[in-house]
Formats: structure tokens, C-alpha cells, sequence
């Protein structure tokens, strides 16, 4: 599920939201195999978020950030 146009409905910096129309898209359904045998816990719960965030990115048209967890000024910095 992808939602659109949320960043006008309470921009970054307003304290109350505003009326705005927003678009909620529904994708097809994601389906995961039983993960092979030497993959660690964490490393499967990666995959399946990579996934899920892709998919999401497709229906939003939302490019992948490729970063989890920083804050905007250290991703700015990156090499």
C-alpha cells in the first residue's frame, strides 16, 4: 500500500494538519519462500523489508533511499 500526497497534507514544520486530498494505491500481494538455511534471522528481515520497500516505491513512484536509520544530515554527508 502506498499512500501520495501526504507531504501537503501536514508539511514538515506545521503543527496541525491541513485539508488535502491524498492517494492510497493498493499493490498486489508480496510472497516470500522459507529462507535457505545459512541465512541468518536479520539478514532474512532485510530482504523482506528491501522488498517491501521496493514495491512500495513502485506505486508511489517514490525513488529507494538505500538508508535506514539516519538522520537527514548524515545522509548528506555520505561519501
Amino acid at each position: 500500500m502506498a499512500l501520495t500526497g501526504t507531504e501537503r497534507l501536514q508539511p514538515v514544520g506545521r503543527r496541525l494538519p491541513r485539508y488535502h486530498r491524498i492517494t492510497v494505491e493498493f499493490g498486489m500481494p508480496l510472497h516470500w519462500a522459507q529462507p535457505p538455511p545459512e541465512m541468518r534471522p536479520a539478514q532474512a528481515r532485510r530482504a523482506a523489508t528491501d522488498k517491501i520497500v521496493q514495491a512500495i516505491g513502485a506505486l508511489s513512484g517514490q525513488r529507494y533511499a538505500e538508508v535506514y536509520g539516519a538522520t537527514p544530515e548524515a545522509v548528506t554527508r555520505r561519501p
